[in-house]
Order: C-alpha cells, then sequence, then structure tokens
C-alpha cells in the first residue's frame, strides 16, 4: 500500500512539471504591470504599421523625420515589452482572439486616401490621437505599476510622447494660420516646420 501511494506522488509530480509554464506566472502585484505590457505591445506594433504605411508619402521633412523616431523608439519599447512577457511565459496580448498587428481600419482608410498636405494634416491628427493614448496607458503604469523596471520605461514613453503632442500641436496651429489666412489654399499649405504656433485648428479641420 505504502509503494503504491508513493508510486502515484511519483506521476503527479512528473505531470505536474510537464505542465508546468516556462517561468512562474506573474504575481497578484504584477497585475498592472502584465496589463500594461499586454496592450501596450500591440498598440505600438499598430502605431508601427499606420506610420510605415504612411511615411513614404509625408511631404514635410519634419514629419518625415518624426515618423522615423515613432517607428525607431515604437520598436525598442516593443521589444524590451515583449521581452518581459517572455520571461513571464505570457502573450504579447491579452486575448487569443485580438488581431495585435493590425491597425485601426479608420486610421488606414483615412491616410491612404490622401496625398500632400492633406495628407499631412490627416497623420498630425491621426498621431496626436494615438501618442495621447499611449501616453494615458503609460502615464497608469508608471503611477500604479509594482516593477521598477517597467514603470521607469512607462516614465520615459509618458515624457517622450508629451514632447511628441506639444510638437505636433505646434504644427497643427501653424496649419490653423495658413489655413485661416487662405482657406481657398487648404490643399496646399505651407510646411508648419517653418511656421509659427497660432491659433487652434478651426473646428471643421480640427481632429485627433
Amino acid at each position: 500500500m505504502r509503494q503504491r501511494l508513493g508510486w502515484w506522488i511519483v506521476v503527479t509530480l512528473l505531470a505536474a512539471g510537464c505542465a508546468a509554464p516556462r517561468s512562474p506566472p506573474p504575481m497578484a502585484t504584477d497585475q498592472t504591470d502584465v496589463w500594461f505590457m499586454q496592450h501596450m505591445v500591440p498598440y505600438l506594433r499598430q502605431t508601427t504599421v499606420v506610420v510605415s504605411l504612411t511615411r513614404e508619402h509625408l511631404a514635410d521633412s519634419g514629419l518625415a523625420r518624426l515618423a522615423d523616431t515613432v517607428t525607431r523608439r515604437s520598436l525598442a519599447d516593443i521589444d524590451q515589452l515583449q521581452q518581459w512577457l517572455d520571461q513571464r511565459g505570457l502573450s504579447s496580448h491579452g486575448h487569443s482572439h485580438q488581431q495585435a498587428d493590425t491597425p485601426r481600419q479608420t486610421d488606414l482608410e483615412r491616410l491612404t486616401r490622401l496625398r500632400g498636405s492633406a495628407l499631412d494634416l490627416a497623420f498630425v491628427q491621426v498621431m496626436s490621437a494615438r501618442f495621447r493614448t499611449t501616453s494615458e496607458l503609460a502615464a497608469t503604469e508608471a503611477r500604479d505599476g509594482s516593477l521598477a523596471e517597467v514603470r521607469q520605461l512607462a516614465h520615459q514613453m509618458v515624457v517622450e510622447h508629451h514632447a511628441r503632442i506639444a510638437k505636433i500641436t505646434a504644427w497643427k496651429r501653424a496649419w490653423s494660420n495658413a489655413y485661416a489666412s487662405h482657406p481657398d489654399r487648404h490643399s496646399s499649405l505651407p510646411s508648419p516646420s517653418s511656421r509659427p504656433a497660432g491659433t487652434l485648428l478651426p473646428r471643421k479641420v480640427r481632429g485627433g
């Protein structure tokens, strides 16, 4: 009887070992960090897809440089976040049915139909919205997260995205000045890189 009991204990332990994840599951105190990583990775991937499909068609050199910076930094952040998820044996998105690499179709449809200054303005509006969402997600992690390295990355992302929001807000204001002065020439707005900041975009042009 004792020998049979010992045999079942060995079988149970072996079965449990085969089913174990590659690394220990996240503790309860890691829940905010895990949620941030799982949702930020697909969102950053979406952003890189939007930027990559638009970058070569941008008319303004300043926006093109911003697109390059966004792609470079997003890929670096994705790599770091994905490493942390891999260490925990977790997926890069919360649910298996999510299409993590598919950006919002409305953003792509809006941008792919446009060219010239109209595309530049739409790109600024789309990226403004995406920067704000990224900043809000990162701010939550920086405030409530428990893992120091993840919180540090989130804080860095908040700082970077606030700077980007300020820059493109100035561009939107520059375009607003140009549009207010020449509403009939909206399709050929001058480069925002060389214009001072002015008033906010008119309501029918404002977006993002």
